[in-house]
């Protein structure tokens, strides 16, 4: 829906003025510095269309390493689409990033991480719906081969989730986003979710904060379930 506030402005303008206001809020939500990392993915012409592009920035929150979508949320180029693109930004957060604390922030695009994080970003790209579903307040969870993470075959779940400390969103001109967080499942839990829908999720999501792991992506933790 048009708002107020983007009468008058290039679409240069509101994507700017989007893309500021989210990098300003996940600089307090972070407590970080942010640095922007290049796609791995390949030519953008083979994946999923994002409202204005694919970007990711790299974070530190406390002794944690975490890579964010950004872009998700930019304004589509057509003012009667949402102002907020697809309304969520997904991210992950480890201490187990596998680099040291005091490595520059780009490093963080050769680790684990980014291969994650930018399969889910393409896959709620890709399916609008699954937007939907999330801004909604469900909790889903997605299914990827990755060749270098976890045991060698690469087959990583995900439970993509509202952190439940801080499920406010991000303020934006055009409306709040929602922050998504992506926690790494083990083969036990994607066996667990297999057949039991929305509830199963739940259970999990109540297990893995039960058990101090909350949002948080170990990779060597013990399965919840």
């Amino acid at each position: 829906m048009t708002t107020e506030f983007i009468v008058g402005l290039t679409y240069a303008d509101r994507l700017n003025l989007a893309s500021q206001a989210r990098h300003d809020a996940l600089k307090t939500r972070f407590d970080s510095e942010l640095a922007a990392l290049t796609s791995l993915m390949g030519p953008m012409s083979d994946g999923p269309e994002w409202p204005a592009g694919a970007a990711w920035l790299a974070a530190r929150h406390g002794g944690n390493a975490c890579i964010i979508s950004d872009g998700l949320s930019d304004p589509w180029v057509e003012r009667d689409k949402p102002e907020t693109g697809l309304g969520v930004e997904v991210f992950i957060e480890t201490p187990d990033a596998g680099i040291a604390s005091t490595a520059p922030l780009p490093k963080l695009a050769d680790t684990w991480l980014f291969p994650l994080i930018a399969e889910v970003s393409h896959t709620l790209a890709g399916y609008a719906r699954l937007c939907e579903k999330l801004l909604a307040g469900e909790l889903l969870s997605l299914e990827f081969n990755i060749d270098h993470i976890k045991d060698g075959r690469g087959r990583v779940g995900a439970l993509l989730s509202k952190p439940r400390q801080d499920s406010i969103g991000l303020s934006m001109p055009g409306g709040t986003v929602s922050l998504i967080a992506a926690t790494l499942l083990t083969a036990d839990e994607l066996k667990f979710l297999r057949g039991k829908g929305l509830a199963g999720r739940l259970e999990l999501a109540d297990k893995l904060y039960a058990a101090g792991v909350g949002h948080l992506s170990l990779l060597h933790r013990p399965s919840v379930v």
